[in-house]
This record gives structure tokens, C-alpha cells and sequence, in this order.
């Protein structure tokens, strides 16, 4: 097969239903309502739709992908075991859903630094100069953190000063009591894995605190969940079903000898959760 790939051959799909292979986390670390199962499943949505067959293979079960013949690879899984396994697959397009590796593989992301300029410049219009960001440890996470202290520099506003950037692997409800006691009047918890759901529940459950009276809060939208928390969450929507699309659309071109990078926006919801302070 390896072979076979070097030389750039491969069966005729004309003839045959596309093989593609869905690169996803193994099923213990994922999260309900987090970014890879919602991505895995709309992947697979969208495959399925354009008569292509989907075999997922975990990252706990990589190794067994140089082995297995497929037509495309879509990558929703971040392991650098992973990453180096599908460099070296040869004549075979990877569509990868991020672009921390885009000079190897055709690339569908959401910049993360002007996602936090988004979110940072809408906190500040609204007054907020002490800003806590509960961030994901990861690229996209470290880049929206980012994003918010750029916004704060373009308003001249110290972030050394005034950002408080929280990683969400420390226990939430320490996150949370830090954030209170630095007097930070919001706080933007920037992961789709449902954790500001956990964190609204500690400001005003545990800590005693109003959302948006005391503290305002943003979280990433959550389709059917965030426009119901109480107070409804104001969010910044990712286009994650637009994505998995534009994946599928890519994988199944025959026609491809550069690699895309398509960037695609977000957009904010504003709903209760953030109050104007003067």
C-alpha cells in the first residue's frame, strides 16, 4: 500500500464509493458537546450525504491507517503521533480542521486571534477593563487568549495589568475564585466544550455572585443550550457545521495540487449575560 501510494496509484472511484477515513479522539476523552464529537458528527453528516463511506479510526488506533487503503483523510484529533503518521502519507489529500498545520495539509480553520479581538473589543465596548479568559491548552486556546490582550492593547488598556489568563486545566472552581477575588468584572470562557455552563454555575451557585450584575460572561455558542441558561449567554458562534461541509467538499476533489487554506468567520451573539459598566 505504501508503495501504491508513492507511485500515486489508487483504485478508480469513478467505479466505486469514495473511502474516507475520519481521524477523531478515542471515545474516553471525548466530551459531550465539545468540539471534536460535535465536528466528528457533522463530518460524518456531511459524508454520508455525498454517498462517500466513513470508517473512523481513533488515535489510540492510528498506527492501523497505513495499513487501510482510503480516497481522503479528514483530521479532527491533535496527537503529535497523529500528526506525524498522516506527514508521511503520500498522494492521499488530508484535510486537517485547523491551521496549525497548514504547510502540510489542506487546511478548514477559524483564526483564534481575531476570534479573542472579537470578543475582547466587545468587552471592552461595553466597559470592562479587568477581563479573566478561561482558555482551552492548546493552540487555539493560547491564540484567543491572545486576541483578547491585543484588543486590549489597541485601546491602550495594560494587559499585564488587566488580563487574567486562566488555563481551564486548573480545577474551575479555583479559576473561578481567582477571577473574583482579582476583581475582574468578566470573564470569557473560550472552549465549545461546555465549561462556562460549569463556570456560570459556580459564579452564582457557589461564589454567591449575579451574572451579568456582578460578573458578565461569554462563553462559544452551544446550539439548543446557550440561548436557555439563565441569564441566556451571549457567545461567539463558530461555524462548525459550514466546516465539516467545506471538509467533505474538499477530501472528495480529484482536482487538487495545492494546498487551500480556507479561513471561515464567526460571528458574536449578544444576548443577557454581559452588562454595560461605565
Amino acid at each position: 500500500l505504501s508503495a501504491a501510494r508513492e507511485l500515486g496509484f489508487r483504485p478508480r472511484v469513478g467505479v466505486r464509493t469514495p473511502q474516507i477515513a475520519l481521524i477523531t479522539e478515542p471515545p474516553q476523552k471525548t466530551v459531550m458537546g465539545g468540539y471534536v464529537n460535535t465536528m466528528t458528527q457533522y463530518i460524518c453528516h456531511a459524508l454520508s450525504r455525498s454517498d462517500a463511506t466513513v470508517r473512523m479510526i481513533t488515535e489510540d488506533r492510528i498506527d492501523n491507517l497505513v495499513n487501510s487503503w482510503f480516497d481522503g483523510i479528514i483530521g479532527v484529533a491533535w496527537e503529535e503521533h497523529t500528526v506525524d503518521i498522516l506527514k508521511g502519507m503520500k498522494n492521499i489529500p488530508v484535510v486537517w480542521l485547523s491551521d496549525l498545520y497548514r504547510d502540510f495539509f489542506h487546511c478548514i480553520y477559524i483564526d483564534g486571534t481575531e476570534t479573542g479581538i472579537l470578543a475582547g473589543r466587545h468587552l471592552l465596548g461595553k466597559g470592562h477593563r479587568r477581563i479573566a479568559v478561561i482558555h482551552d491548552v492548546d493552540y487555539a486556546g493560547y491564540l484567543r487568549a491572545g486576541g483578547v490582550e491585543q484588543a486590549m492593547r489597541e485601546k491602550g488598556i495594560d494587559p499585564a495589568q488587566n488580563l487574567m489568563k486562566i488555563p481551564n486545566s486548573m480545577p474551575l472552581h479555583l479559576a473561578v475564585k481567582q477571577l473574583i477575588d482579582a476583581g475582574c468584572t468578566a470573564v470569557w470562557v473560550t472552549g465549545e466544550d461546555m465549561k462556562v455552563l460549569e463556570v456560570n454555575w459556580l459564579i452564582q451557585e457557589l461564589a454567591g455572585k449575579r451574572v451579568p450584575e456582578d460578573i458578565s460572561l461569554m462563553g462559544f455558542e452551544n446550539p439548543g443550550i446557550s440561548e436557555f441558561l439563565c441569564p441566556s449567554l451571549t457567545t461567539i458562534a463558530s461555524p462548525l457545521r459550514e466546516m465539516a461541509e467545506k471538509a467533505v467538499e474538499l477530501v472528495l476533489r480529484d482536482d487538487l495540487r495545492e494546498l487551500q487554506q480556507i479561513r471561515m468567520p464567526v460571528r458574536l451573539i449578544e444576548r443577557n449575560s454581559i452588562i454595560t459598566i461605565s
